[in-house]
């Protein structure tokens, strides 16, 4: 099964993609992940990607459908986590069979509230939130026990920008699928646990 899985900044996509690999066996493909990597690596692109990721703005549409067709080729049982985000980059990749996308609907107060307490382990893998989803130890990952950090895109100034976007870019996606019958849109907004039992239902 192919999904992607829409929300809007702070929606949950990290949280539910997480639990979705550990009970189905599914790739997690994530388009922040990927980016960051670029960015670690230092090349050119990497040094443009970084100044547009700080500044809360989004990475040019070429670049990131590049990306997307090289990592998924071959696969059959994925999810697409921060991709698509704009309307022509899902027009791209109308040739990319998918089956279903996952919408968590979420509200701008609770996008502000996630995004200023959540934290990240140092290798990027594993998220944390200060009141909804606590380490067993404080500061430290209960996986990989590196120190949990605050990323810069995630200081409020750079969300609210992030919001702006979303609002602006992303939003259009909601109706482009629903015209294809592929969506089915969650209440993001309650407890994580509740959350994640509304979409497994509708992966299962």
């Amino acid at each position: 099964m192919k999904l992607i899985l829409l929300a809007p900044p702070g929606g949950g996509k990290g949280v539910v993609s997480e639990k979705l690999v550990r009970d189905f066996g599914f790739q997690y493909i994530s388009m922040g992940e990927l980016l960051r990597d670029e960015v670690k690596k230092e090349t050119e692109i990497g040094k443009k990607i970084k100044e547009v990721i700080e500044r809360g703005d989004l990475v040019p549409d070429h670049f990131t459908v590049e990306i997307i067709r090289l990592v998924v080729k071959g696969k059959n049982h994925y999810i697409l986590d921060g991709f698509p985000r704009t309307l022509h980059q899902a027009k791209d990749i109308k040739d990319i069979p998918i089956d279903k996308v996952i919408y968590l609907d979420v509200s701008e107060n609770d996008v502000v509230e996630r995004i200023s307490g959540r934290r990240i382990c140092e290798k990027g893998e594993h998220i944390y939130h200060i009141k909804f989803i606590r380490p067993k130890q404080n500061g430290i990952c209960d996986v990989d026990g590196t120190k949990l950090i605050q990323r810069n895109d995630d200081q409020e100034e750079i969300v609210r920008n992030r919001l702006k976007i979303y609002k602006e870019k992303t939003k259009p996606l909601i109706e482009f699928y629903i015209q294809k019958r592929l969506l089915i849109k969650i209440n993001g907004s309650k407890k994580p646990e509740e959350v994640y039992e509304a979409v497994k239902k509708a992966v299962e």
